[in-house]
């Protein structure tokens, strides 16, 4: 079996070959020439001594660089171990020490500082493969100038590694989804049926392309799409490349889709060639989708799934959410039923059994698109994976019709903004400050991103510090969207029976009144 990003890209450019793949800016490549430029990066990533099995890194830049970054990696027959650029670099040198990644590319020069200082404090990297690289690193342009033939074709089996996507752990370092070129195929295909992608549609990608962005642009390359890239997601450029490019398919975190819907320039342009647009990553609330029915009409999807298993699980179709507006507003807080394309959901209680309809249980999925395993941590994997059923720590519940609802998250997982933060890694960060003697984070209900991370502190008996100096403290040592948004001082933080610190009921009083503790952007407090 060949990787299936080499596969599908390779079939598009026989297929679709003068059809424009990817739009970047003023940069338009068809798939002969996205083509090209992978298989040029592949044979120098061969000639770097590059071979099967190997893992390549990638920091990831919205761009066609890190597109064919992706593409040639999979040429070689090595699993590519894409990187948010966002992070920190700890974080970086984490994944990339774990992932025993001796090759890294950069694909834009903004990253270039990141990737030297990478190079210094990890010996075992070995080459840096740098948009508009200087001296000591290799130029990606040269590299690819350089080569030239035909593109390498490696074959495995449906077992054998394809990527390594690292998403934060409970105990505060990344932990790395190992998926295989057949879970990564199934996900590719799984998005195809329920995008119903078509050879010719246009995919905005303007959220990070290492992250959700990727499905759409990976199902692409499938039905011969064409990719529109943006740097961020700033909503008049994504107007504009709308109207511009037809755009025909979007994905939108419930933050983004509200920033949309509430920014002055959406009735400016024509967005009337959109077809397709899935909230998801994030809990939204049933007044936004609402108004993104009215305003989009009846193109809205919605399910859950995640880096473990990344098609959607659960899916509500477009026609499920006009039945919900017609006299079910309840289900507007649901996320779907059990998709109709080849994963199975069920709901378990503490002992592996199917919990009665309404009652709370941890939402568990079987599908083919299902990760194999953690990198480097068997007992993780042997706790998450139980009986072929991959449990994701999250707590829901099924009505009598089969829709699903998310409730709570079962390891206190924050999401804000669709980025997944860990209270520990936070909590971490703030102990550093000689001032603190307690703290706790949690996720607090917000309009704009459904939950912004909160962070409680006691302080030591004698000291002082002030919010802002601690929350400048703690930016010097985080990843922006880990930051908390606001910080209070209490004289003690509330423990549990044996003397631990009590997340939940610190939590609790920010949540009064709250109908569940899971929060959705545009959901009024």
């Amino acid at each position: 079996m060949i990787h299936p990003y080499a596969y599908y890209l390779g079939r598009a450019a026989r297929w679709y070959p003068d059809r424009v793949a990817v739009i970047d800016g003023e940069t338009e490549l068809t798939y002969r020439a996205l083509d090209a430029r992978a298989s040029a990066l592949a044979r120098g990533l061969l000639d770097l001594g590059v071979r099967p099995g190997n893992r390549v890194a990638v920091l990831q830049a919205n761009n066609h660089q890190f597109m064919e970054a992706l593409i040639g990696i999979a040429r070689t027959g090595a699993a590519f171990v894409p990187m948010l650029g966002i992070l920190t670099e700890a974080d970086h040198a984490y994944m990339l020490e774990d992932a025993g990644a001796e090759v890294l590319i950069v694909p834009a020069s903004s990253l270039a500082a990141r990737a030297m200082a990478l190079s210094a404090r990890l010996p075992t990297l070995r080459h840096l493969i740098v948009v508009d690289g200087d001296d000591g690193v290799h130029d990606y342009e040269t590299l690819l100038q350089a080569q030239a033939g035909e593109a390498p074709e490696v074959r495995g089996n449906e077992q054998d590694l394809a990527q390594i996507l690292y998403t934060s752990g409970t105990t505060g370092k990344p932990k790395g989804v190992a998926h295989s070129y057949a879970s990564t195929q199934a996900a590719m295909i799984g998005w195809v049926a329920m995008a119903e992608r078509q050879p010719g549609d246009v995919g905005l990608l303007y959220m990070p392309m290492s992250h959700f962005a990727a499905r759409l642009m990976d199902a692409g390359w499938v039905t011969g799409g064409t990719a529109v890239i943006l740097p961020a997601p700033d909503p008049v450029q994504s107007f504009a490349a709308i109207e511009q490019h037809g755009v025909t398919h979007l994905l939108a975190i419930p933050t983004l889709l509200q920033m949309f819907l509430d920014h002055p320039e959406i009735d400016r342009h024509d967005l009337s060639s959109l077809r397709f647009i899935c909230y998801a990553a994030a809990p939204a609330s049933a007044a936004l989708v609402r108004r993104a029915i009215e305003r989009f009409g009846s193109i809205l999807h919605t399910g859950w799934g995640g880096t473990e298993a990344y098609c959607l699980n659960t899916h509500m179709t477009p026609a499920q959410h006009l039945a919900a507006i017609d006299g079910h507003d309840q289900r507007l807080l649901s996320c779907g039923k059990e998709n109709s394309f080849g994963g199975r959901v069920r709901i378990l209680d503490r002992d592996g059994q199917d919990v009665a309809v309404g009652e709370v249980g941890e939402l568990c999925v079987r599908a083919p698109w299902a990760m194999t395993h953690y990198w480097n941590q068997p007992a993780l994997t042997d706790e998450t994976i139980v009986d072929g059923w991959l449990h994701f720590g999250d707590l829901a519940r099924h009505d009598d019709d089969g829709y699903t609802y998310l409730v709570d998250r079962k390891g206190d997982m924050i999401i804000t903004g669709g980025m997944n933060v860990y209270p520990r890694e936070v909590e971490e960060a703030l102990y550093q400050h000689p001032a603190v003697l307690e703290a706790a984070v949690f996720g607090i209900p917000d309009e704009k991103w459904g939950e912004a991370v909160k962070a409680v502190v006691a302080l030591r008996e004698g000291e002082s510090v002030d919010e802002a100096d601690l929350l400048a403290f703690a930016k010097e040592r985080l990843a922006p969207f880990m930051i908390p948004k606001s910080l209070d001082f209490l004289p003690e933080l509330p423990k549990t029976p044996v003397g631990k610190i009590s997340r939940r009921d610190a939590k609790a009083r920010y949540w009064s009144g709250e109908e569940r503790m899971i929060h959705g952007a545009g959901e009024r407090t």
